[in-house]
Protein backbone atom coordinates (compact mmCIF):
# COMPACT_ATOMS: atom_id res chain seq x y z
CA UNK A 1 0.00 0.00 0.00
CA UNK A 2 2.93 2.08 0.29
CA UNK A 3 4.65 1.90 -2.89
CA UNK A 4 0.48 2.83 -4.13
CA UNK A 5 0.38 5.55 -1.91
CA UNK A 6 3.98 7.15 -3.21
CA UNK A 7 2.47 6.75 -6.54
CA UNK A 8 -0.60 8.96 -6.36
CA UNK A 9 1.54 11.17 -4.40
CA UNK A 10 3.58 11.60 -7.49
CA UNK A 11 0.32 11.78 -9.73
CA UNK A 12 -1.42 14.81 -7.53
CA UNK A 13 1.93 16.19 -7.80
CA UNK A 14 2.13 15.50 -11.53
CA UNK A 15 -1.66 16.57 -12.03
CA UNK A 16 -2.33 19.45 -9.82
CA UNK A 17 1.15 21.32 -9.36
CA UNK A 18 0.65 22.43 -6.13
CA UNK A 19 2.22 22.53 -2.97
CA UNK A 20 -1.00 21.38 -1.00
CA UNK A 21 -1.32 18.20 -3.15
CA UNK A 22 2.40 17.42 -3.10
CA UNK A 23 2.68 17.81 1.10
CA UNK A 24 -0.80 16.41 1.79
CA UNK A 25 0.91 12.80 2.41
CA UNK A 26 3.13 14.15 4.82
CA UNK A 27 1.12 15.82 6.83
CA UNK A 28 -0.60 14.11 10.48
CA UNK A 29 -3.62 12.08 9.23
CA UNK A 30 -7.27 13.35 10.32
CA UNK A 31 -9.74 11.52 12.19
CA UNK A 32 -11.21 9.51 10.15
CA UNK A 33 -15.23 10.16 9.13
CA UNK A 34 -17.69 7.29 9.28
CA UNK A 35 -20.38 6.95 7.32
CA UNK A 36 -22.65 4.20 8.73
CA UNK A 37 -22.96 1.35 11.33
CA UNK A 38 -21.39 -1.66 10.28
CA UNK A 39 -23.56 -5.06 8.82
CA UNK A 40 -23.87 -7.35 11.32
CA UNK A 41 -22.45 -10.53 9.62
CA UNK A 42 -19.91 -8.68 7.00
CA UNK A 43 -16.90 -10.09 9.46
CA UNK A 44 -18.39 -13.34 9.27
CA UNK A 45 -19.19 -13.40 5.80
CA UNK A 46 -16.19 -11.72 4.51
CA UNK A 47 -14.27 -14.86 6.76
CA UNK A 48 -16.29 -17.13 4.76
CA UNK A 49 -15.36 -15.61 1.47
CA UNK A 50 -11.46 -15.02 2.08
CA UNK A 51 -11.92 -19.56 3.16
CA UNK A 52 -13.26 -19.89 -0.09
CA UNK A 53 -10.82 -18.04 -2.12
CA UNK A 54 -8.62 -19.91 -0.87
CA UNK A 55 -6.79 -17.29 2.14
CA UNK A 56 -5.89 -18.36 5.40
CA UNK A 57 -6.99 -15.64 7.06
CA UNK A 58 -9.70 -14.12 9.33
CA UNK A 59 -11.15 -10.94 10.32
CA UNK A 60 -10.38 -9.37 13.69
CA UNK A 61 -11.99 -5.72 13.14
CA UNK A 62 -14.10 -4.30 10.66
CA UNK A 63 -14.93 -0.56 10.95
CA UNK A 64 -16.66 1.82 9.02
CA UNK A 65 -14.99 4.70 6.41
CA UNK A 66 -16.28 7.93 4.97
CA UNK A 67 -16.99 6.20 1.93
CA UNK A 68 -20.91 4.17 2.46
CA UNK A 69 -20.83 0.55 1.94
CA UNK A 70 -17.05 0.72 2.02
CA UNK A 71 -15.25 -0.95 5.26
CA UNK A 72 -12.15 -1.05 6.63
CA UNK A 73 -10.93 -4.50 7.41
CA UNK A 74 -8.14 -5.55 9.69
CA UNK A 75 -6.86 -9.37 8.75
CA UNK A 76 -4.66 -11.84 10.91
CA UNK A 77 -1.26 -11.92 9.34
CA UNK A 78 -2.35 -9.74 6.77
CA UNK A 79 -2.39 -6.44 5.78
CA UNK A 80 -5.59 -4.26 6.14
CA UNK A 81 -8.25 -3.89 3.35
CA UNK A 82 -11.11 -2.18 2.24
CA UNK A 83 -14.37 -4.40 1.60
CA UNK A 84 -17.75 -3.54 -0.02
CA UNK A 85 -20.98 -4.40 2.57
CA UNK A 86 -21.59 -7.97 1.33
CA UNK A 87 -17.73 -9.14 1.45
CA UNK A 88 -17.53 -10.35 -1.60
CA UNK A 89 -14.91 -7.64 -2.88
CA UNK A 90 -11.92 -6.55 -1.35
CA UNK A 91 -9.57 -3.45 -2.29
CA UNK A 92 -5.92 -3.17 -1.04
CA UNK A 93 -4.37 0.08 -2.25
CA UNK A 94 -5.31 3.72 -1.83
CA UNK A 95 -8.35 5.00 -1.64
CA UNK A 96 -8.66 8.79 -2.35
CA UNK A 97 -10.82 11.86 -1.89
CA UNK A 98 -10.51 14.50 -4.48
CA UNK A 99 -10.74 17.96 -2.78
CA UNK A 100 -10.05 21.44 -3.79
CA UNK A 101 -6.14 21.22 -4.91
CA UNK A 102 -5.97 18.20 -2.57
CA UNK A 103 -5.99 14.28 -2.79
CA UNK A 104 -5.71 12.90 0.89
CA UNK A 105 -5.52 8.97 1.25
CA UNK A 106 -8.70 7.83 3.25
CA UNK A 107 -6.62 4.88 4.51
CA UNK A 108 -3.15 6.58 6.38
CA UNK A 109 -5.44 7.34 9.52
CA UNK A 110 -7.02 4.15 9.60
CA UNK A 111 -3.75 2.59 9.23
CA UNK A 112 -2.12 4.72 11.77
CA UNK A 113 -4.45 4.13 14.47
CA UNK A 114 -4.45 0.09 13.66
CA UNK A 115 -0.30 0.64 14.45
CA UNK A 116 -0.63 2.58 17.60
CA UNK A 117 -3.04 0.03 18.77
CA UNK A 118 -1.30 -3.07 17.93
CA UNK A 119 2.38 -1.48 18.71
CA UNK A 120 1.10 -0.71 22.09
CA UNK A 121 -0.17 -4.72 22.67
CA UNK A 122 3.72 -5.79 22.69
CA UNK A 123 4.84 -5.87 26.21
CA UNK A 124 8.05 -4.24 26.32
CA UNK A 125 10.02 -7.41 28.11
CA UNK A 126 9.39 -8.98 24.27
CA UNK A 127 11.42 -6.07 22.48
CA UNK A 128 14.81 -5.48 22.33
CA UNK A 129 15.47 -2.21 23.54
CA UNK A 130 18.39 0.43 23.79
CA UNK A 131 17.92 3.48 25.84
CA UNK A 132 19.86 6.62 25.93
CA UNK A 133 20.63 7.97 29.57
CA UNK A 134 18.07 10.06 31.32
CA UNK A 135 14.41 9.96 30.45
CA UNK A 136 14.00 9.11 26.52
CA UNK A 137 13.16 12.15 24.73
CA UNK A 138 11.17 10.41 22.03
CA UNK A 139 10.92 6.56 20.96
CA UNK A 140 10.62 4.54 17.56
CA UNK A 141 9.51 0.81 17.07
CA UNK A 142 11.98 -0.32 14.89
CA UNK A 143 11.10 -3.82 12.66
CA UNK A 144 14.42 -5.54 12.14
CA UNK A 145 16.23 -8.61 10.58
CA UNK A 146 19.52 -9.67 11.71
CA UNK A 147 21.38 -9.89 8.06
CA UNK A 148 19.36 -7.04 6.45
CA UNK A 149 21.98 -4.38 5.04
CA UNK A 150 20.37 -0.91 6.17
CA UNK A 151 19.00 -3.01 9.63
CA UNK A 152 22.82 -3.09 10.18
CA UNK A 153 23.77 0.27 8.91
CA UNK A 154 21.20 1.36 11.09
CA UNK A 155 22.09 -0.14 14.10
CA UNK A 156 25.81 1.22 13.65
CA UNK A 157 24.23 4.28 14.34
CA UNK A 158 22.82 3.33 17.24
CA UNK A 159 25.22 5.83 19.94
CA UNK A 160 24.05 8.52 17.26
CA UNK A 161 20.39 7.67 17.95
CA UNK A 162 20.97 7.41 21.33
CA UNK A 163 22.83 10.93 22.26
CA UNK A 164 19.78 12.61 20.10
CA UNK A 165 17.33 10.78 23.31
CA UNK A 166 15.43 8.63 21.04
CA UNK A 167 14.92 5.33 22.46
CA UNK A 168 14.93 2.27 20.10
CA UNK A 169 12.63 -0.48 20.33
CA UNK A 170 13.42 -3.95 18.28
CA UNK A 171 10.98 -6.01 17.23
CA UNK A 172 11.88 -9.26 14.78
CA UNK A 173 10.80 -8.93 11.32
CA UNK A 174 12.89 -12.13 9.68
CA UNK A 175 12.50 -11.54 6.11
CA UNK A 176 12.79 -15.37 5.27
CA UNK A 177 13.15 -18.74 6.61
CA UNK A 178 17.18 -18.62 6.70
CA UNK A 179 16.81 -15.85 8.80
CA UNK A 180 14.77 -17.62 11.30
CA UNK A 181 17.01 -18.79 13.33
CA UNK A 182 19.49 -15.76 13.56
CA UNK A 183 16.17 -13.95 15.31
CA UNK A 184 15.28 -17.00 17.48
CA UNK A 185 18.95 -17.19 18.39
CA UNK A 186 18.73 -13.14 19.52
CA UNK A 187 15.79 -13.43 20.98
CA UNK A 188 16.82 -16.60 23.48
CA UNK A 189 20.10 -15.20 24.40
CA UNK A 190 20.72 -14.39 27.95
CA UNK A 191 21.69 -10.97 26.90
CA UNK A 192 19.39 -9.85 24.00
CA UNK A 193 20.90 -6.43 23.41
CA UNK A 194 24.72 -7.75 22.86
CA UNK A 195 22.98 -10.73 20.90
CA UNK A 196 21.33 -8.24 18.63
CA UNK A 197 24.87 -6.09 18.26
CA UNK A 198 26.56 -9.35 17.05
CA UNK A 199 24.36 -10.65 14.52
CA UNK A 200 24.13 -6.89 13.32
CA UNK A 201 27.96 -7.52 13.13
CA UNK A 202 27.90 -10.65 10.97
CA UNK A 203 28.86 -12.65 13.99
CA UNK A 204 26.39 -15.68 14.82
CA UNK A 205 24.79 -16.03 17.41
CA UNK A 206 24.37 -19.56 19.96
CA UNK A 207 21.79 -19.83 21.43
CA UNK A 208 19.78 -22.67 23.40
CA UNK A 209 15.91 -22.94 21.97
CA UNK A 210 13.77 -21.18 23.81
CA UNK A 211 10.12 -19.59 23.61
CA UNK A 212 10.14 -16.59 21.87
CA UNK A 213 8.10 -14.02 20.27
CA UNK A 214 9.55 -13.57 16.75
CA UNK A 215 6.71 -14.97 15.05
CA UNK A 216 4.64 -13.01 16.72
CA UNK A 217 6.08 -9.80 16.18
CA UNK A 218 5.78 -10.58 12.14
CA UNK A 219 2.68 -11.36 12.33
CA UNK A 220 2.07 -7.95 13.92
CA UNK A 221 4.08 -5.93 10.96
CA UNK A 222 2.51 -7.82 8.51
CA UNK A 223 -0.74 -6.65 9.65
CA UNK A 224 0.19 -3.04 10.09
CA UNK A 225 1.49 -3.39 6.41
CA UNK A 226 5.85 -3.91 7.22
CA UNK A 227 7.01 -5.40 3.54
CA UNK A 228 10.26 -4.84 4.41
CA UNK A 229 13.10 -4.33 6.67
CA UNK A 230 13.79 -1.54 8.90
CA UNK A 231 10.77 0.14 9.38
CA UNK A 232 10.69 2.49 11.87
CA UNK A 233 7.34 3.76 13.45
CA UNK A 234 6.77 5.92 16.31
CA UNK A 235 4.29 5.04 18.81
CA UNK A 236 0.99 6.93 17.54
CA UNK A 237 1.53 4.34 15.16
CA UNK A 238 3.20 6.86 12.32
CA UNK A 239 5.18 5.21 9.79
CA UNK A 240 8.71 7.07 9.57
CA UNK A 241 10.42 4.87 6.66
CA UNK A 242 13.01 2.25 6.44
CA UNK A 243 16.62 3.55 7.01
CA UNK A 244 17.02 7.05 8.47
CA UNK A 245 20.39 8.53 9.13
CA UNK A 246 20.91 9.62 13.10
CA UNK A 247 20.39 13.74 12.69
CA UNK A 248 17.65 13.39 9.87
CA UNK A 249 15.99 10.47 12.40
CA UNK A 250 15.99 12.79 15.33
CA UNK A 251 14.51 15.89 13.17
CA UNK A 252 11.95 13.59 12.11
CA UNK A 253 11.11 13.28 15.44
CA UNK A 254 11.32 17.14 16.32
CA UNK A 255 14.01 16.95 18.51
Amino acid sequence: MRALSISMKFLACSLLLTSAACSSSESQPATPKSSGAVPANLAQQLTANLKNAGLNSTVTSVQSTEIPNLYWVTLKGLPPVFTTADGKHIIQGDVVRLDKSNIVDIAAPLMQADAAKLLASVPTSEMIVFSPQGKPKSTVYVFTDADCGYCRKLHSEMDQILAQGIEVRYLAWPRSPQSMPDMNAVWCSEDRNSAMTQAKNGIKVQAASCENPVMKHREIGMQIGVNGTPAIYTPDGKYLGGYIPAPELAKQLGL
